[in-house]
């Protein structure tokens, strides 16, 4: 890979601001805000030129699906920044979508930015943790630790692709080649060594990563759930374990900060989206949610799943208007006094996935819908009790449960379905999906409009029908529990 061009394209396209601090303890008057500018007046960016903030690819999609490059693709304006900068203020991060910035200031500073006249709203989000809490463990991967298995080409994750009939795509010669797929997540320990992820590096299919929670390129640290999902997708270890779209390329976009829950998360979340649209992504993968905080004041009602209310739902919907298909876990909170799905598991445009255990029945650990406003989610539901999963630390396959897991198998088959059929938009992908679930002309609040069938969604599209789904009357809201 040609790491110099990536990192002058990233640094290009990135919305990361640069600043020289590093941040303060837990305990000191510094915070996080989450500011949103009024308009986009005076901006320096033009639609003549969108090659300043977007990339080709970006481009390419916008053109291809004729999606107009609106003043909404600008970043925010720089003169804006600048005078956010002059209050005290370090930019962590902007959104061009919602027009709004991440600022590390001190506490009492932010009544002179919340007074400046092109600002809209202020929300604190948050606080920075300490330096030298992240970490990159060492990990052991040079003796194949798991028995390959003769005959069955996936390995140990055969069930859980034959589950959503995703091997006749493969069959067919689509796995997901060409297809560049988003993971956003909160840390990708062992990608950048483990052998299940090879084919990956030694054919320049994995993207310089990014980390928004920390504002570098270090996103093969901090956790392995990242890793896990990936493999998923991009494990390519024929025998022992073969995703769903061994022949896709990935970003890994670390987004969440394993520390704690507080709402700066979703900044993050709305930061990775966006760039990885800004590159050009087709598919993103979100194995995240969020409903409650480690703070309290910033935990969400039910009233406010309604696809509305929170800054990553919304940014997953703009996602899909400029032509892209995100895929978020729907939530494992089915065991829990809470119960719902959670956000952005309620964006209206957002393919939400449910998990069901291998008997065909939703994983009891399953969050449920419908959101606050009587619509079905989650959309459909695939494998996410006990499937397998790549060890991060050693060469073997292991076992995990999860939405988490759910959302990605299902992604690296959508990236397939898109491949088998690049003239199609991501709304007839979407709706492809839906129609060929199980339930689909009877979608419920557990598993959505069903199990999906890849097999029978190519024939759909393949007989060139627009697929119709039936949205069906509005679910009544699940009483709360008092």
């Amino acid at each position: 890979m040609k790491y110099s061009l990536w990192l002058l394209a990233a640094l290009l396209l990135s919305p990361f601001a640069h600043t020289s601090a590093q941040p303060p303890e837990k305990d000191s008057p510094y915070k996080y805000f989450w500011v949103t500018f009024a308009d986009k007046q005076g901006s320096p960016y033009t639609i003549d030129e969108p090659q300043v903030f977007l990339s080709e690819r970006a481009i390419a999609r916008r053109e291809k699906w004729n999606i107009p490059i609106t003043e909404q693709d600008f970043p925010p304006n720089p003169h804006y920044l600048d005078a956010l900068k002059k209050g005290g203020a370090s930019v962590h991060h902007t959104s061009r979508w919602l027009n709004a910035a991440t600022i590390l200031i001190p506490e009492d500073s932010i009544l002179g930015i919340s007074e400046l006249p092109f600002v809209e709203k202020v929300e604190y989000v948050g606080f920075p943790y300490a330096e030298g809490q992240r970490r990159k463990l060492t990990v052991k991967t040079d003796t194949l630790l798991s028995e390959r298995l003769e005959g069955q080409p996936y390995g140990y994750a055969t069930r859980q692709i034959k589950w959503l009939n995703g091997d006749t795509l493969h069959q067919l010669g689509y796995t997901g080649a060409g297809i560049w797929l988003a993971v956003l997540d909160g840390g990708f320990i062992g990608v950048d060594e483990s052998p299940f992820f090879d084919s990956l590096r030694t054919s320049d299919r994995l993207l310089l990563a990014r980390d928004f929670v920390d504002g570098d390129l270090e996103a093969y640290e901090s956790s392995t759930h990242g890793a896990k999902v990936l493999s998923t997708m991009g494990a390519n270890v024929p025998g022992v374990m073969v995703g769903t779209a061994p022949g896709a390329t990935y970003a890994c976009i670390k987004t969440e900060d394993t520390r704690g829950e507080y709402r700066i998360e979703e900044c993050h979340w709305v930061a990775g989206l966006e760039y990885a649209d800004s590159l050009g992504a087709d598919v993103a993968n979100s194995s995240l949610g969020y409903t409650t905080f480690n703070d309290k004041q910033m935990n969400y009602a039910f009233e406010n799943l309604d696809g509305k209310s929170s800054v990553a739902s919304l940014a997953a919907d703009i996602a899909f208007q400029k032509g892209m298909i995100v895929v978020t876990s729907a939530g494992n909170e089915g065991n829990s006094g809470w119960k719902h799905i959670g956000i952005p598991a309620d964006a209206s445009f957002a393919l939400s996935v449910g998990a069901i255990d291998f008997s065909g029945g939703r994983a009891s650990f399953s969050s449920l819908g419908p959101t606050a406003d009587g619509r079905i989610k989650p959309d459909v539901a695939a494998p996410g009790a006990w499937v397998t999963v790549a060890d991060p630390f050693v060469f073997q396959a292991t076992i995990g449960s999860g939405t988490s897991f759910a959302s990605p198998i299902l992604a690296g088959l959508v990236a397939c379905l898109w491949e088998a059929f690049p003239e199609k938009s991501n709304k007839e992908i979407v709706e492809a999906v839906k129609l060929s679930a199980s339930q689909a002309s009877q979608p419920d609040v557990e598993l959505g409009y069903g199990i999906p069938d890849f097999g029978k969604a190519y024939r759909l599209l393949l007989n060139g029908k627009e697929p119709e789904v039936v949205t069906p009357e509005p679910a009544p809201a699940r009483p709360e529990k008092k």
